[in-house]
């Protein structure tokens, strides 16, 4: 890729719907998710590296979570670890790190992407990358990745494609759609025109920070600063001026209002790893249907189908008569939950863990 290409990697979120393993302590792109011996943020790392160089990666995280990104990537500059004050949800995230990048290189090419996503077919997305960013340098906009979508989630947003440009795979951007219902989303597969929202963007700097000065202002003069970024005060400025911003998405305060986005569908075997569910139909799955992290020597399991069963290392179980669970212990919580209602997860977490003192 190109010397002004970079690679920004968010790092800030909780992943509530993956509790009790991720915690605010802990979250969900510095567990060992998939049971590989990597976390989720040190496998995205990688992958950007078969996109740009290391000097070329930055990783945009909370403050009270610098020091788990420089443990699980001691490869990566420190200088590139860039820390927000404040929880802001990442329309702020973006507008940050793009001034911030913007100071090192005028003409930088910014690729987003969230820290906890699965891609098993890599090369398949590193050779479309190029193709999106030799269009987006060509022609300017945000493109955004979207994902093939295979059946009616209900837990992702959706992109409709509007018209075709010539000659290539990518499609201005009609509408974006939140979240649906079983059936809107089932006539969202049968229209033929939607893909999945991978939160994955790719964008020049210079273009995207004018659109936060167009759709959202406010944000864009909060955090602009002459000769601010890349110098000493920088710092001092941003834990002074972050706290101030809205929190909102990047969707919601630019995707939703810019008539310049353009999507390019692929099949790559994404998952965002929202959620338990999506983890349990992701693995692979024994003539049961069971998905675990324990060896076969450790459990023992009869009369029992579609079980998702992650324990602590050296616990072992046994479970008869049960269908369709998630069944998740980390020693200080053990939560047995249908697996179809696990969006409600989040909400449960809300309740309990405060008064646990499990945050």
């Amino acid at each position: 890729m190109d010397k002004d290409t970079f690679v920004v990697i968010m790092a800030g979120g909780v992943g509530s719907r993956f509790w009790p393993a991720s915690r605010n302590s802990q979250p969900k792109q510095f567990l060992d998710i998939l049971g590989v011996g990597k976390s989720l943020i040190q496998m995205t790392y990688e992958r950007s590296l078969n996109i740009v160089p290391a000097s070329n990666i930055f990783v945009i995280t909370n403050a009270n979570y610098v020091d788990q990104v420089a443990e699980h990537l001691p490869e990566l500059p420190a200088e590139n670890i860039i820390s927000e004050p404040a929880r802001k949800n990442t329309g702020p995230c973006v507008a940050y790190i793009s001034f911030h990048i913007q100071a090192i290189c005028s003409n930088a090419m910014i690729l987003l992407l969230p820290s906890d996503h699965m891609i098993s077919n890599e090369m398949v997305f590193v050779r479309s990358l190029a193709k999106a960013i030799q269009f987006i340098d060509a022609e300017g906009g945000i493109m955004t990745l979207g994902m093939q979508a295979h059946h009616a989630n209900t837990g992702y947003g959706y992109i409709q494609t509007g018209p075709q440009i010539e000659g290539k795979n990518i499609y201005k951007v009609a509408t974006f759609k939140e979240k649906p219902d079983a059936q809107t989303a089932q006539e969202y597969i049968d229209s033929g025109d939607f893909v999945w929202n991978a939160g994955i963007f790719l964008f020049k700097a210079g273009d995207i920070l004018h659109q936060f000065s167009v759709f959202a202002p406010e944000i864009y003069q909060t955090l602009y600063g002459e000769n601010i970024y890349g110098s000493p005060e920088e710092e001092a400025f941003i834990n002074e001026r972050y706290p101030q911003v809205t929190s909102i998405s990047i969707d919601y305060a630019i995707m939703e209002k810019s008539s310049n986005i353009y999507c390019m569908p692929m099949d790559i075997g994404w998952s965002d790893l929202g959620t338990w569910k999506s983890l349990f139909e992701l693995q692979a799955k024994d003539e049961d249907e069971i998905v675990t992290n324990v060896k076969p020597e450790n459990y023992y399991i009869e009369g029992a189908t579609g079980l998702l069963l992650q324990l602590p290392k050296g616990k072992k179980a046994v479970i008869s008569g049960v269908d369709n669970l998630l069944i998740v212990d980390t020693n200080d919580v053990l939560m047995i939950w249908p697996k179809d209602r696990e969006q409600e997860i989040k909400q449960v977490k809300d309740e309990v863990a405060s008064n646990w003192n499990l945050e």
